[in-house]
């Protein structure tokens, strides 16, 4: 019956209508208590991201003892907020749609203010204006009529951006967020994204144009379904009404979700060896402390886990779908902004390029003055930035955005870079599966491996970002429950 109505709980959290749902409602079930003798708890959760602590909360809630540990030295995971920054700028999350429910559910219970974005902000559904420089040209605000402009018919009309959700909203074949789980799409997912928009009629122009930030390494490297279902989401999504931010920055959610529980996350903890088994998973760290639990929740994200030593029934196929999961690839450079530089070009502050830094994304701010600019770049185009370093990397963003701007000189410094390619505990930024990777592996790489269960935005399959996180979370939080029964 308790089981039950957590259940029911989880159910309410999962709808997708915004409000609180308060955890400490759930009462603890007879059959938890606290760990037995050579247990460090009955659930250790390693990661603690928007999943992990998400999952956390909800075994608490539950009446189960709960540890969480986290590799690196903060608590947040891709949710990540540059507070050392003017105006805190994101270099992971920060849109929290209207059908939100359970990233909602955690802020209103934790009294984490909501608010709408500063004017301005970009999203993935907003007509932004954008400039638009195209082979190393002096940028232009009137794309459409500008003779650079090689795009056929309706492309015309849209900046570069736009393109991508132009072509997959296009006899959009998906009718909900479940629909594409449907046998009839398993073609569509053996398909390349760059194969599914050629079909629909891309030009050589906007294909070319298409491998510029796009989601992926290459767009023959990304499932066209998995990339499709995600689009379909956002644009979903975006009907229920506009999104929300974090008021004082999103890991300021995740900051208050790992203060809600009962014992304090043990940051730096790197995970060096899983020792899965039916009734306990023993987890060693690189510092040599040893956690035993009887059962755990892994949220690494499987860009780094697949390096990770796991004893235990993982078969062959398990394995080979851990290894074929891909990540973006991005880099950001963030400048702080002295003046307006755009007022003075005429342009806007948004810019689409197919040089090196392949986007200056603008993100106004609460306070004053400017808010950031962030060059941005993805894919393969990312990869001879890794080469660089620090200084030679901050070089090359300010040469390019002078050089296409000359009213940008003196006006920008480089403030932060970061790499989410080369960072340690992700090593990539959002999880994305290959052609047919989604049908073959998309279920397998979640499946438990003894009392060893998987969350983790790559494994949700319904929500998208970091409700898709939270959706994977109670999954695995569910499993737990019923092997634990």
């Amino acid at each position: 019956m308790i089981k039950e109505g957590f259940r029911a709980a989880l159910s309410r959290r999962s709808t997708l209508k915004a409000g609180a749902l308060t955890l400490a409602a759930a009462a603890a079930p007879a059959w938890a208590s606290e760990p037995g003798k050579g247990f460090d708890a009955d659930v250790l959760i390693m990661g603690a991201g928007m999943s992990g602590l998400h999952a956390a909360r909800m075994l608490e809630a539950a009446g189960l003892s709960v540890l969480v540990i986290e590799g690196s030295d903060r608590i947040g995971g891709r949710c990540w907020t540059a507070r050392d920054l003017p105006g805190r700028p994101e270099l992971g999350a920060a849109q929290i749609g209207a059908g939100y429910g359970r990233v909602r559910g955690n802020a209103a219970d934790l009294g984490v203010a909501l608010v709408p974005p500063p004017k301005g902000a970009l999203s993935e559904t907003s007509k932004y204006q954008v400039a638009v420089s195209v082979g190393g040209s002096a940028p232009t605000g009137d794309w459409a009529n500008s003779p650079l402009n090689r795009l056929v018919g309706d492309e015309r009309a849209l900046n570069p951006f736009r393109l991508l959700p132009h072509y997959l909203l296009k006899d959009d074949p998906l009718t909900d967020p479940q629909s594409w789980q449907r046998p009839e799409f398993i073609p569509i997912d053996r398909m390349s994204l760059r194969d599914y928009l050629q079909s629909k009629g891309a030009s050589p122009e906007a294909m070319r144009m298409l491998e510029v930030s796009t989601p992926g390494w290459k767009l023959s490297d990304a499932s066209a379904l998995d990339t499709l279902r995600k689009n379909h989401y956002y644009v979903w999504e975006g009907k229920n009404g506009p999104y929300d931010i974090v008021r004082d920055g999103t890991d300021a959610l995740t900051t208050a979700m790992a203060r809600s529980l009962k014992r304090e996350v043990r940051l730096n903890q790197i995970v060096a060896m899983i020792d899965a088994q039916p009734k306990a998973v023993t987890v060693t760290c690189r510092d040599g402390a040893v956690y035993r639990a009887r059962a755990a929740i892994s949220t690494i994200p499987l860009s780094v886990m697949k390096s990770i030593p796991i004893h235990g029934d993982v078969s062959d196929a398990k394995r080979a779908g851990w290894n074929r999961q891909r990540y973006y690839k991005t880099v950001y450079v963030l400048f702080s902004v002295k003046s307006p530089f755009w007022e003075k070009d005429g342009l806007p502050p948004t810019m689409w390029t197919d040089g090196a830094i392949e986007t200056f994304a603008y993100f106004p701010s609460f306070e004053p003055p400017y808010g950031t600019l962030i060059g941005i770049t993805n894919g393969a185009a990312s990869g001879p930035l890794d080469l660089l370093s620090h200084d030679e990397l901050a070089r090359l963003a300010v040469d390019e955005l002078v050089r296409l701007r000359p009213a940008a000189a003196g006006q920008v410094s480089v403030s932060k870079i970061h790499n989410w390619s080369t960072y340690p505990f992700s090593l990539g930024h959002i999880g994305y599966f290959g052609p047919g990777d989604l049908t073959a592996y998309g279920t397998l790489v979640g499946e438990p491996v003894g009392a060893l269960h998987f969350a983790g935005e790559h494994l949700c399959r319904v929500h998208a970002g970091i409700e898709g996180a939270c959706e994977a979370a109670e999954n695995a939080a569910l499993q737990i429950l019923d092997a634990l029964a």
